[in-house]
């Protein structure tokens, strides 16, 4: 079936319309998380150690303060920062630690704002129909791309002629 120029006008219009709603909330919650560095609660400060205990003694003192194993440690970028281990518990648990193994503190990362939005961002947030509207709204725009392409096209070879 050929579609009329008309007809790939209004179906361009009418996806872009709704697929607009769609890249606004993925575009904003993406642009939000750029700034979740400033989005997270700071860090605890971490005495400085002249010799700090292995990564494995920082990951064992972790797992037994959380109960859970550990799946992730983040060295510290800076004098003063922890160690932050995460742990594969239900709240997905980040543990801080100083050089010596000290517990500082921890929280539960999978409730966090920074999650919430990283959630909306992916579609996650709604579960299997996240990831569905997700799947549409990326053909949408490959159609939105194409007809595009038709229609730009259809006025090229008009006024070639």
């Amino acid at each position: 079936m050929v579609l009329t120029r008309r007809a790939y006008w209004l179906l361009h219009r009418r996806i872009g319309l709704v697929a607009a709603l769609f890249v606004l909330i993925v575009s904003l919650s993406g642009v939000a998380l750029l700034f979740r560095a400033q989005l997270r609660e700071p860090l605890p400060t971490a005495p400085s150690v002249a010799a700090p205990h292995s990564l494995d003694r920082i990951a064992e003192r972790a797992v037994t303060f959380g109960g859970a194993p550990a799946t992730d440690i983040t060295m510290p970028g800076a004098a003063g920062e922890p160690y932050q281990v995460w742990l594969d518990d239900e709240d997905e648990t980040l543990v801080f630690l100083d050089g010596r193994g000290r517990v500082l503190g921890s929280r539960a990362s999978r409730r966090g704002l920074t999650r919430i939005i990283f959630d909306l961002h992916t579609g996650a947030l709604l579960g299997g129909l996240g990831t569905l509207l997700s799947g549409i709204l990326g053909l949408s725009l490959i159609i939105l791309a194409l007809s595009g392409v038709v229609m730009a096209s259809g006025r090229w070879r008009r006024r070639r002629s």
